[in-house]
């Protein structure tokens, strides 16, 4: 048993979610992805978002933040697990959830699904993709407010992002550079009541 908790990285499904209950730790995680600061109001982890007429999601992370926009963070340790389809679907459902009867279509909220994989699935050897839709014939913006991250877990460069990716991959606390993660994982890791 101590084995196996010692053997536990963030990039761990299971871990991860118990790690990023901490708003702190989602506070950092936010922030380095999305390249500024985002107010959380609410965060929930293992959501539930049964689906009566098709396949239901528990996903990992679903945070509000003060500008009414939801963010969806996975983590995929497996190519199949981080499919473009997947990243919709998960998109198509939270709008679901999100969106009311006679509301207007305007107020549906901006989202933001955020898949953080061990490998590089999209294949263009970069560190994070954002996807955003286009209009083919000029190439402008098609606001619908929706965004799709990419975040590739093995490229753990110098930068921000290189030492958080370092971080979900890392088993050792002490080897992990941001002191908020450290002490979140460190509980779990390290202290009786957290192995427990």
């Amino acid at each position: 048993y101590d084995d196996l908790i010692a053997s536990l990285r963030l990039i761990d499904d299971d871990f991860m979610r118990i790690i990023f209950k901490n708003q702190d730790c989602i506070q950092l995680l936010l922030d380095i992805i999305l390249g500024e600061h985002v107010e959380i109001i609410e965060n929930d982890s293992q959501y539930d978002l049964k689906n009566l007429l098709g396949r239901s999601l528990t996903i990992d992370v679903l945070v509000k933040d003060n500008k009414g926009h939801y963010i969806n963070i996975e983590v995929q340790r497996d190519e199949a697990g981080a499919h473009p389809k997947r990243a919709r679907y998960h998109q198509s459902l939270i709008d679901s959830f999100l969106s009311f009867p006679n509301e207007k279509w305007r107020e549906i909220p901006k989202t933001i699904v955020i898949f953080i994989t061990e490998e590089d699935v999209l294949g263009y050897d970069l560190p994070i993709y954002h996807v955003r839709r286009r209009i083919v014939e000029n190439g402008e913006s098609f606001d619908d407010e929706t965004e799709i991250i990419y975040v590739n877990a093995s490229i753990q460069d110098d930068s921000e992002l290189g030492r958080l990716m370092h971080d979900f991959m890392c088993k050792e606390v002490e080897s992990m550079n941001y002191e908020v993660l450290k002490k979140q994982v460190g509980y779990y890791k390290e202290s009786e009541g957290g192995k427990r």
